[in-house]
């Protein structure tokens, strides 16, 4: 395998293809989506925000991790961190196919924790693979493709998850074994861009240039912060939606799972139009984003039906996707060339920590708006959209077409 040594390098195709294979298994967070209303039945002494709990915990175990493992990316290797992380996560989240009996659900809360370990690991790499070879509209390309390629998988591991549950609660767990067939390719294909950041750090001792650390922008906290409240937003109504179809009489657990698979539609959409949407709105899309959010709330909260539901989904996978893939597009080009991987990990977490948040933002707005029950959600993922949209219309976000370090050099 010919491993590219400089950015500047153009990736093969088979390079290209092992790094975007990580992307196959980033979205582990739906994995269980689906089978929520099924938990809720099986573990019926469980409280449903426990219940939700399984599904959400992997990402506040994945936050400190992620950001562990962004920085220690140039020490360790980016293929040894995402082949030990999908080896973790894929294992973990398979086990308990193999206890159909347990009526204790702290057993499916572990096995969650250890596939928030899994994924905490490995997430980082892909993005911060794409931003330390590739720069310009290339990136910004491959950032989409990446996205695309997350959630078409998202729709493999949701539909699977789905149909599985129909046999029996614990056959979702099964799907997680799809993850050995992207490992497989990273394995054997995916480039390691540890060289990259070395000859970076090389290349300014060389200029006379000081060896420190680069300084991270401030910046990037408004982004992440940001892009956090807009993801928070659409992965909410991904975890709720079985329960929400269940409680309105308006689809089963497999009818749930292709219901929330058009937000992976939207996503794999937006992943294509993404280079081009930056071109339209330019700093901009982060607000323009935002407003899409709110809109596709809208069906959500009044759906009598299965398909109208659907289109508020895809069109929040489609402006969710567009504001997350901005933002981590908008860190990558102004973030020092050696601290991408940490700041990679930064952002990543942020994408882990929305589908923690989502349970307990869901939970407290039916104490806020009891009389809605369920439905209480959606005014208040609304208000929290539009407060994202608002400010981010008022204050674009330049660095989204801003010239990375080494482009202004």
């Amino acid at each position: 395998m010919v491993q590219p040594k400089m950015k500047s390098e153009k990736l093969s195709v088979m390079n290209t293809i092992g790094i975007l294979a990580l992307f196959c298994t980033m979205s582990e967070f739906a994995i269980l989506t689906p089978s929520i209303a099924a938990f809720a039945h099986h573990f019926a002494d469980t409280d449903i925000t426990t219940i939700m709990l399984a599904n959400s915990i992997t990402g506040v175990i994945s936050v400190p991790v992620s950001i562990a493992s962004g920085a220690l990316l140039p020490r360790i290797g980016f293929r040894p961190v995402a082949i030990i992380g999908i080896l973790i996560m894929s294992i973990g989240g398979a086990f308990p196919f193999l206890m159909p009996d347990i009526t204790n659900y702290g057993f499916i809360i572990f096995s969650r924790v250890v596939v928030g370990i899994g994924l905490g690991i490995m997430f980082p790499v892909g993005n911060a693979s794409i931003i330390a070879l590739c720069e310009g509209e290339q990136r910004s390309r491959l950032l989409g493709l990446g996205i695309t390629i997350q959630f078409v998988f998202n729709i493999i591991y949701t539909t699977l998850a789905g149909y599985l549950t129909e046999i029996a609660w614990n056959y979702s767990f099964l799907a997680y074994l799809v993850g050995f067939i992207p490992l497989v390719i990273a394995l054997v294909w995916m480039p390691e861009s540890k060289g990259v950041v070395a000859a970076s750090k090389a290349a300014d001792a060389t200029q006379g240039q000081p060896k420190e650390k680069g300084k991270i922008p401030r910046a990037i906290g408004g982004y992440a912060v940001f892009a956090l409240a807009a993801w928070t937003c659409v992965v909410t109504v991904q975890v709720v939606t079985s329960s929400i179809l269940d409680v309105r009489g308006l689809a089963g657990p497999g009818e749930a799972a292709l219901v929330i698979n058009c937000c992976g539609v939207g996503t794999i959409l937006c992943g294509v139009l993404f280079p081009y949407l930056v071109r339209i709105f330019k700093g901009r899309l982060f607000g323009v984003a935002g407003v899409f959010i709110v809109i596709g709330l809208i069906p959500c909260l009044f759906a009598t039906s299965s398909i109208v539901y659907a289109i508020g989904v895809f069109i929040l996978g489609f402006a969710g996707s567009a504001f997350f893939t901005a933002a981590q597009n908008a860190t990558g080009n102004i973030t020092p060339p050696d601290r991408v991987p940490f700041v990679s990990g930064i952002m990543t977490s942020m994408m882990n920590l929305g589908p923690f948040l989502g349970p307990y933002v869901f939970s407290l707005s039916m104490v806020m708006i009891p009389s809605m029950g369920y439905d209480a959600i959606f005014p208040v993922l609304m208000v929290i959209a539009a407060i994202v949209a608002i400010v981010r219309l008022v204050h674009s976000m330049k660095a989204l077409t801003a010239k990375s370090p080494e482009q202004d050099e």
